[in-house]
């Protein structure tokens, strides 16, 4: 569940209209504070846990949140909860943060009462309860917040807690949509396509899909991306219309659709060209963000300089990067690199342990190798 530091942003535009220097701001953020000014406190709070303009210090966002929650505040009571939720300078405790998200969903919070639909939904810091659940969520989309709409809207669709209703679950991500929610418009989009208590319709599934993209959704990206990649309903593919969408996925932080733009350029389909550099830029891109396949494609651009300069420093790190997270080729390829010496680094033992992994996953040229140098 994400967290909005609402009264930060407003606070922070207001801070810079009416103080002339970062010093002067913050005295005056703390004198405020300790005078029992409860916004002050909430924005010393949300400074200090995201470190804006000064070191990060989760103890001390601790201390102002529950100085603001001492006078009763619910927004602060939620931001508590949050920091035991995920640990944020304290051990992390699901039963602590429980109880300040239903100190302030009492209060009619809607992040926490939604923050409490999902402790119940997960059974994290209370017993599993997915009827309580879907009834913190309708109190939370009642409070006119969308994610309290998209839940009770993922709720309906998969039947958790209530007996599935696609069409009710149309209507709240339909509400949570008209709050810019691009999960939901995501879920929309997906109905569509799939045809859940609607007809098939890719050319509505895919409306829907852009303005789920539009609003920061990489996912609706690249499903777009696959839409025009296979062609539908009658049109035949449009690959630059493809790439296009792939590339917007990127941008918005998709590891996978830098990987797909890799494989589209190594080999070029359609009125897209072949472009090995252009290849080896995308499979980097999804291999520093940890795509296991794509380091281990990197790995093989570095060792055989197709896109890039050969570099066997390089292909090791990349081909390490796959390998040690299980990937039989990669560990295979990084093996036998260190066992012949390539690029002046040779490791007999550290290499064979490598094969002998390649092997173990099924890679057959290592069984091979093997067997020529009796490993």
């Amino acid at each position: 569940m994400k967290i909005r530091f609402a009264s930060f942003v407003v606070l922070l535009f207001l801070l810079k209209s009416c103080f002339a220097s970062a010093q002067s701001n913050m005295d005056s953020i703390k004198n405020e504070a300790n005078a029992g000014n409860v916004e002050m406190m909430l924005l010393l709070a949300d400074i200090n846990l995201n470190g804006s303009g000064v070191k990060k210090d989760e103890a001390k966002a601790l201390k102002w949140y529950t100085k603001a929650a001492e006078k009763n505040n619910a927004e602060a009571e939620c931001n508590i909860g949050y920091i035991y939720q995920n640990g944020l300078g304290v051990t992390r405790d699901n039963f602590e943060a429980f109880k300040w998200f239903r100190k302030s969903a009492e209060k009619g919070y809607a992040r926490c009462q939604c923050n409490m639909g999902e402790m119940y939904e997960l059974g994290t810091g209370t017993q599993q309860d997915l009827a309580e659940a879907l009834s913190w969520y309708k109190k939370s989309a009642a409070s006119n917040y969308d994610y309290g709409f998209l839940n009770v809207g993922r709720m309906y669709e998969e039947g958790k807690g209530v007996q599935a209703d696609y069409a009710e679950a149309l209507k709240n991500y339909k509400r949570a949509s008209e709050m810019r929610n691009g999960i939901a418009q995501a879920k929309i989009a997906s109905m569509y396509e799939h045809g859940k208590g609607v007809a098939v319709d890719t050319v509505e599934a895919m409306k829907w899909y852009k303005l789920s993209a539009e609003n920061g959704e990489a996912l609706s990206a690249n499903n777009l991306g696959r839409i025009y990649y296979h062609g539908y309903s009658g049109f035949s593919p449009d690959y630059k219309e493809a790439v296009k969408w792939f590339k917007k996925g990127g941008k918005l932080g998709s590891a996978l659709a830098f990987y797909i733009l890799g494989q589209i350029y190594e080999t070029g389909i359609g009125d897209i060209e072949k472009d090995e550099h252009e290849a080896a830029h995308n499979y980097i891109h999804a291999a520093e963000k940890g795509h296991v396949n794509s380091q281990y494609r990197v790995g093989l651009l570095f060792e055989q300089g197709k896109g890039v300069k050969q570099a066997y420093d390089q292909a090791i790190k990349y081909y390490t990067m796959a390998a040690e997270k299980g990937h039989a080729n990669a560990a295979g390829r990084l093996g036998m690199i260190l066992y012949e010496g390539k690029g002046g680094t040779t490791d007999k033992i550290k290499g064979g342990e490598y094969i002998r992994k390649g092997a173990a996953g099924g890679n057959e040229e290592c069984r091979k190798y093997m067997e020529v140098h009796k490993l």
